[in-house]
């Protein structure tokens, strides 16, 4: 990982943003490296959920907080990283399984592991939305951005048919989770 650096001559605001989205970034860089090493078997949300790292959830209170006074930015922030851990350049993105029934088993295992990154970065990216989606009484957004966080929390919902990969699990919590960040814009919005 290449160190990340944030200007100290930039506006107050600005470095505070950005020196918190670089913290965020650090921390959920290091929990994906954790979920990376752990067994396929092992839930997300025992090494994600609220309330196991003190730190990470100050950071995404403090991210909470923060939007009260710059939520569009900090949704479009979260947006592009979100685009740059998936490798998202463009809006077809459609999620779905990885694997194939032709795959060997080391592939195979890797598409798990790769399917279980995703899923990570889904799990954090939506525990983030939930925390931020509550400013939107005080700081309202731009429509598109209302509708590119509904078009992407859809696109969880659909159904895997046939899909038993060992992450099926994973998949129903990320889709719980999506559908927490609908129930936050509901009441929000």
């Amino acid at each position: 990982m290449l160190p990340i650096s944030v200007d100290p001559d930039s506006k107050p605001g600005e470095y505070v943003l950005k020196s918190l989205f670089v913290n965020f970034t650090t921390q959920a860089e290091r929990k994906i490296r954790i979920i990376m090493a752990e067994p396929l078997e092992k839930p997300l949300t025992k090494s994600l959920q609220r309330g196991e790292d003190p730190q990470f959830d100050q950071v995404i209170s403090s991210m909470s907080s923060l939007s009260e006074y710059c939520l569009p930015s900090i949704l479009r922030t979260l947006f592009d990283w979100y685009k740059r851990q998936n490798g998202i350049e463009d809006e077809s993105h459609e999620y779905r399984p990885r694997t194939s029934t032709k795959s060997k088993s080391d592939e195979q295992q890797r598409d798990y592991l790769m399917e279980r990154r995703d899923l990570a970065i889904d799990f954090i990216f939506s525990l983030v939305l939930i925390e931020v989606l509550k400013q939107i009484p005080l700081h309202p957004v731009i429509d598109s951005l209302v509708h590119d966080v509904i078009n992407l929390a859809f696109k969880h919902f659909k159904y895997k048919e046939g899909y038993l990969g060992p992450n099926t699990g994973n998949m129903h919590i990320v889709a719980d989770l999506y559908a927490e960040v609908i129930g936050v814009l509901a009441q929000a919005k």
